[in-house]
């Protein structure tokens, strides 16, 4: 799951990221209302986490103007702020926000509410995949890399669906020619690696997350080598 993260104060907003990333969520953090738009709207998120009180733009007009936007209309939204009165609470629900916490609140309880979203978003059949900027529509079957549409083959697409739906997880090589092609495949780990290579360049800036584990296979991962 990928989330921004929008919080001016700096030491809540480096032990909530530490401790998302700890639930291996993928955090963006920004400190600015302005900030937070310009990312929202050239990214793609699962979730946003927004502060109320923010330099630039308050948290309210933000998840206005993400309901708005066609891109980000559809993203959960949590508030997460010092405001605690009913009006802002009811002004926020009314402008598009799923949930509101106020501070101070739990590392548990937040992680919670984030597991609550997280479980409505579960995937299906008919919903989309996404890793940084990359978006697999399940029904249409169409990929995007930064909202551009990219072409792949019927095999590229089943390795990227794969990678897409197991994030961080380990594949062998032998396990993914079985998951392609079948138990039994004839085809050999030199094929597939050049499969992998094809899926490389067509993902663009992103085809460095799909990494080789030497004698080990490949992962997807936004992890640091």
């Amino acid at each position: 799951m990928r989330i921004l993260f929008v919080e001016d104060d700096e030491d809540l907003g480096e032990i909530v990221k530490y401790n998302l990333e700890k639930e291996n969520f993928e955090v963006d953090w920004i400190l600015d209302g302005k900030g937070a738009l310009e990312k929202a709207f050239s990214s793609n998120y699962d979730l946003v986490i927004l502060d109320i009180m923010l330099p630039g733009l308050d948290g309210k007009e933000i998840c206005k103007l993400l309901r708005e936007n066609e891109k980000t209309k559809d993203v959960p939204i949590i508030m997460l702020t010092a405001l605690c009165d009913e009006d802002t609470k009811v002004e926020s629900f009314s402008y598009g926000a799923d949930d509101y916490v106020t501070k101070p609140f739990s590392i548990k309880e937040l992680i919670a509410r984030i597991g609550a979203i997280n479980r409505r978003l579960k995937l299906s059949e008919n919903e989309k995949l996404s890793f940084k900027g990359i978006t697999l529509d399940r029904m249409s079957k169409e990929i995007t890399v930064d909202n551009q549409p990219v072409q792949l083959t019927k095999t590229e697409y089943q390795l990227i669906e794969l990678f897409l739906s197991n994030p961080n997880k380990v594949f062998s090589r032998e396990e993914l020619l079985e998951k392609i092609w079948g138990k039994e495949h004839s085809e050999n780990t030199r094929t597939l690696d050049v499969y992998i290579s094809r899926l490389r360049k067509k993902l663009g800036n992103y085809g460095k997350y799909l990494r080789t584990l030497p004698r080990l296979g490949y992962k997807l991962t936004a992890e640091e080598k």
